[in-house]
């Protein structure tokens, strides 16, 4: 059971680390999520969470990385390892269910998981 926690070890934590992450990522776009993703020394993938004020209120922010970090909690042994994530909201993820924000989340760590293969 412990390899479903979430520990800090596991989080982007320092504006440094993001905007490292900003300035030398890569991008995968989704409908109502932007996912940056870099390789990192780590033995493990960190994952970074930015919902902005335009998403709406502090509830609906919060509901929305809650969804994110549960996704994240449950599937990261599927990830491919050595990644820095961070995931946006954008304004449109306001509207939309937990499901469909799995959905989203899951075709893109796909897709950066099929692009990290091939390079290999």
């Amino acid at each position: 059971m412990k390899e479903y926690s979430f520990k800090k070890h596991e989080r982007l934590k320092k504006s440094k680390e993001y905007n490292a992450l900003s300035k030398h990522g890569k991008r995968y776009h989704e409908a109502d999520f932007i996912i940056i993703y870099k390789k990192n020394n780590e033995l493990n993938n960190r994952l970074g969470i930015t919902v902005s004020k335009k998403v709406g209120n502090a509830v609906k922010r919060n509901r929305i990385k809650r969804i994110i970090r549960e996704y994240f909690r449950n599937n990261k042994i599927l990830l491919p390892l050595k990644l820095d994530i961070n995931i946006i909201a954008k304004k449109t993820a306001r509207s939309i269910d937990s499901i469909e924000i799995g959905k989203q989340i899951s075709r893109c760590l796909m897709s950066i998981g099929n692009s990290n293969n091939r390079k290999q």
